[in-house]
């Protein structure tokens, strides 16, 4: 029993260093020491060592031993507080392995354990109970959240641990259990006090508010309050977990992404050193997506890519894997592509085996992110019509669903692009109506964060000028648009606008395609787009 126990102090210095391998051998070496009736003759001691042992080896990736681990540990434990963390380890190997449906399960039936009462997601009053609750904390002044006592019912901020892990998942699985944890969490904060946890549901409340309700203001004064109590209560341990929502998803759609790039790795470092592996590749997926979006240079993201799969692979971090898949194909063919158009078939037919797979799944944000970012990738290099399929079964799906899958500005503005595109080749009026309607919601979101849209705006307005017959407005608005594209920092975008505007002058018999096409071409380039770049030499006569 001695040796046990001093194995169990070594595991947990191991541990305080995020050394999980030396603290895994320490914590088995300390179960091999214990005796035959151990869970009789030292209880507490056998819980921890057990408990310590699953949590690192989910570290580590070790999802099998887990799983056996956990069996030992819930046939002996005596309550269900002995139970939790173990429970809070299984729930997190479960997402790691992408088995999101099982996790949501499990999160909720261990909630309802803990007495907590959760109606059901037919339930027409659980919208104006989130919305009820929200309105409390928004209308707080800093000083009166700031007030709010530190919560000390440790069973009630067990629930509140529980309820912070099941509730990412239910973003990515279902959807209509979301605003029933969130307004659980954000009660409970009221009623009995703040914990590190509160910091993440008011991060996914503002998140939640941002992509579903599109309140832009309620999402931002949610967010503040995130890192105002973040801050207060230093919770290092909630930083990537808080990160992924605030600077993967809602400061990074108000303000320019490169200003999250920074964040997002520190989420990913502070996840990996406090054991939170899911969600440090987490932060680390919206890391390389963003860096896609925002323009920077592909053949480094590349790199980035590959040395951050085989992180992801080392630590059988599944779900993060499979989710990297589509950003990797989008950058790989923009990089490396260099047939023409119409030989693109067969890369097409193989990422919708993919996009099929994830549906089939039942992982509905994978199945929508593929599409658009199959979408945008077919738009740039002109395959209009795949393109123009892709974003219809992504509003398909959701339609279908019922669900919100994020990234709405981003699909939109291609959405817009492409239905322009489109009104060129066949049924103008029907494609100048789906642009119509596509351009007010760009313009809707734009409000929430002018530096990411004001050239995309401008950009879709030349192109509707353009089918309109306005050549004189096209003219000026497509130079409007590159300006603001190179003011806003975003060059990739900058490209397309050039692209796009030489198209137009060498539809209208004017040379000035020819200075129009350069600068694509070197945009292009910049960009690291090489595949583009050689696409632009074959399809334009630049």
């Amino acid at each position: 029993t001695a040796l046990a126990m001093l194995n169990l102090r070594a595991g947990k210095k191991a541990m305080s260093e995020a050394t999980f391998l030396r603290s895994a051998s320490y914590f088995e070496a300390g179960i091999g020491m214990l005796c035959d009736d151990h869970w009789e003759e030292c209880y507490d001691l056998s819980l921890q060592l057990y408990s310590l042992f699953a949590e690192v080896q989910h570290c580590n990736g070790c999802f099998e031993i887990v799983g056996e681990i956990t069996t030992v540990v819930l046939n002996h434990a005596k309550s269900l507080a002995d139970k939790l963390s173990i429970y809070i380890t299984l729930l997190r190997s479960l997402g790691a392995q992408n088995k999101l449906h099982t996790a949501v399960e499990l999160g909720i039936s261990v909630l309802v354990e803990f007495g907590l009462k959760l109606p059901s997601p037919n339930n027409s009053d659980i919208m104006a109970d989130f919305l009820e609750v929200r309105e409390i904390f928004e209308a707080m002044t800093d000083s009166e959240f700031l007030s709010i006592r530190e919560m000390e019912n440790s069973e009630k901020a067990s629930a509140m641990n529980i309820l912070a892990i099941t509730c990412w998942y239910t973003f990515f699985a279902k959807q209509e259990h979301m605003p029933i944890l969130l307004t659980l969490a954000l009660q409970l904060t009221l009623q009995y006090g703040v914990c590190d946890e509160s910091c993440i549901a008011l991060a996914d409340c503002s998140l939640t508010l941002l992509l579903q309700f599109k309140d832009f203001n309620g999402s931002k004064r949610m967010a503040d309050l995130a890192m105002i109590l973040l801050l207060k209560l230093d919770a290092k341990k909630c930083i990537a977990r808080v990160f992924v929502s605030l600077y993967g998803g809602v400061f990074a759609m108000s303000n320019h992404p490169k200003r999250s790039l920074k964040p997002l790795l520190k989420g990913y470092q502070e996840g990996m050193f406090h054991g939170d592996i899911g969600h440090a590749f987490i932060n680390v997926n919206a890391f390389l997506l963003w860096c896609f979006i925002s323009g920077e240079n592909l053949v480094v993201l590349e790199k980035d890519i590959k040395l951050y799969r085989n992180r992801m692979t080392e630590y059988k971090q599944t779900s993060s894997f499979e989710f990297s898949a589509f950003i990797k194909e989008a950058v790989f063919k923009l990089v490396h592509f260099s047939g023409h158009q119409t030989s693109e078939a067969g890369v097409l037919a193989d990422q919708k085996v993919r996009v099929q797979l994830r549906m089939r799944e039942n992982h509905f944000v994978y199945a929508c992110y593929s599409y658009i970012f199959l979408g945008v990738v077919e738009y740039i290099f002109g395959n209009y019509d795949l393109a123009a399929d892709m974003f219809q079964k992504k509003k398909d799906l959701e339609k279908r669903t019922s669900k919100e899958s994020g990234y709405e500005g981003l699909a939109t503005f291609y959405e817009c692009l492409t239905c322009v595109a489109m009104a060129r080749k066949l049924e103008k009026d029907k494609w100048v109506s789906q642009a119509g309607t596509a351009k007010s919601k760009l313009d809707e979101i734009a409000k929430y964060g002018e530096i990411n849209y004001e050239h995309r705006c401008l950009l879709v307005q030349a192109e509707m000028f353009d089918v309109e017959g306005r050549s004189e407005d096209a003219s000026n608005t497509y130079d409007l648009a590159i300006a603001a594209a190179e003011r806003n920092g975003y060059f990739n975008e900058q490209a397309i606008a050039n692209e796009r505007a030489g198209d137009f002058y060498y539809r209208n018999d004017n040379n000035k395609y020819c200075h129009y096409y350069g600068t694509a071409h070197d945009l292009y380039y910049q960009w690291g787009a090489f595949g583009k770049v050689e696409h632009l030499y074959k399809s334009t006569p630049f």
